[in-house]
């Protein structure tokens, strides 16, 4: 369960926002990614700009979200997806913590047969350029 609920609040800090003007955007290039309590770090190549979005992948389904940019910057999502292990419920707010970088927390509520409350928290920082041979993902 601890392992979904870190590919849940990944998702919603993979998301992570760069700020040019008023576009909240996902830039280009290798990311590192560390949660909270663990030493080790996750590279992510992202080739292509994209705009804060949607939960995606990580086995999420029939998810319904609300995503709300504040105008100081902080980032709100809201979600409710149904997975195999029952309802999850998903509350977590990212803002930037410098030039490319950026602070994810997230509170993930199980709905099940075994409920459970999990509260993650995630910094990651854009390196620069994806290296050569890297698969963006």
């Amino acid at each position: 369960m601890h392992r979904t609920a870190y590919l849940l609040a990944a998702a919603i800090g993979f998301a992570a926002p760069a700020f040019a003007g008023d576009t909240m955007t996902l830039r280009a290039g290798e990311w590192t990614v560390v949660r909270d309590g663990q030493d080790d770090l996750t590279k992510i190549c992202y080739g292509a700009d994209h705009p804060i979005g949607q939960l995606a992948g990580a086995g999420l389904n029939e998810c319904v979200q609300s995503s709300v940019a504040s105008p100081s910057n902080v980032v709100t999502i809201d979600a409710i997806c149904q997975m195999a292990i029952g309802r999850v419920i998903v509350h977590g707010t990212i803002r930037p913590t410098g030039a490319d970088a950026f602070r994810a927390d997230s509170r993930i509520t199980f709905d099940g047969a075994a409920s459970k409350t999990v509260s993650l928290g995630i910094t990651a920082r854009r390196l620069g350029p994806c290296r050569p041979g890297d698969t963006p993902g």
